[in-house]
């Protein structure tokens, strides 16, 4: 799919700034995320554009993210996830590269289901120790502090909607290209479908996202970005990964995953 087509579609949509959202800030939230082809986009961006506003950032509507994932030696984050836990966090470091801004975030899902997020600002966007930082994640009960280390790095462009009136929000990453760390361990890893959440105060399937996608024949499907990065790029060979298996399947299937891509791999992305 042409994605200069697709950055035409964003200008379609009406605006909202960050500082326009109130009820749709959900710090505190239910998500539904659905993994789906890139083609698809388009039709379902026509459908919505009359139901959600966009995020525009200094005439920016498509934006560049870049993270790195942090995990014990052992996987314990990832082990937790793959398992079912609840009670489970996630630790990153995500960079906002239009803004130049960085943040140390913590998600935690509990055992209601439902995802917390608190992040603290960085002043520098280098590698963080995260024992410089135990206690904002003391603060937020985050396991084995001195023990995190890198695990993945991913970068990738987001395309954020929101409707403040329904108080829910719905995300589009596209080109998500992980790096497991240490870096010589694979290849950079690429995928060319598009990760879609649905961020809710609590499930309300009258939202019309979910019409598009009863329509265009999406189903949800858990994936976790970190978990799912780990999976895909062959690292985690030392802990199990049988629950991915189905969904590493069904997106050989149905969407192309290229394994060795260059060194830029965003470079196409004109949005």
């Amino acid at each position: 799919m042409p994605f200069s087509s697709l950055s035409n579609q964003l200008w379609d949509f009406d605006s909202h700034g960050l500082a326009d959202l109130d009820k749709a800030s959900l710090m505190n939230r239910v998500d539904t995320k659905f993994v789906v082809p890139t083609e698809d986009l388009p039709e379902m961006l026509r459908r919505l554009q009359d139901q959600f506003s966009i995020l525009e950032i200094n005439g920016k509507r498509c934006f560049h993210y870049h993270s790195i994932y942090y995990d014990t030696p052992d996987y314990l984050f990832y082990s937790m996830h793959h398992n079912r836990r609840l009670n489970r966090y996630k630790v990153r470091v995500r960079h906002y590269v239009d803004s130049g801004t960085s943040y140390l975030e913590v998600k935690f899902k509990n055992n209601k289901g439902r995802t917390e997020k608190n992040r603290a600002k960085l002043k520098t966007d280098d590698l963080v120790r995260m024992q410089d930082h135990e206690s904002f994640l003391q603060k937020h009960g985050v396991p084995h502090i001195s023990s995190l280390v890198p695990a993945l790095e991913n970068q990738y462009y987001r395309i954020a909607l929101a409707s403040e009136e329904r108080a829910e929000r719905l995300t589009i990453d596209l080109n998500l290209t992980n790096l497991p760390l240490p870096a010589w361990r694979e290849p950079q890893q690429q995928t060319s479908f598009a990760v879609l959440e649905l961020k809710q105060a609590r499930i309300d399937r009258t939202s019309p996202f979910f019409a598009v996608a009863k329509d265009l024949r999406w189903r949800p499907s858990g994936f976790s970005k970190y978990c799912m990065g780990l999976a895909l790029a062959g690292c985690v060979e030392s802990v199990k990964y049988n629950r991915f298996k189905p969904i590493i399947h069904r997106l050989k299937r149905t969407c192309s995953v290229n394994t060795h891509v260059p060194s830029t791999p965003l470079e196409n992305v004109s949005c």
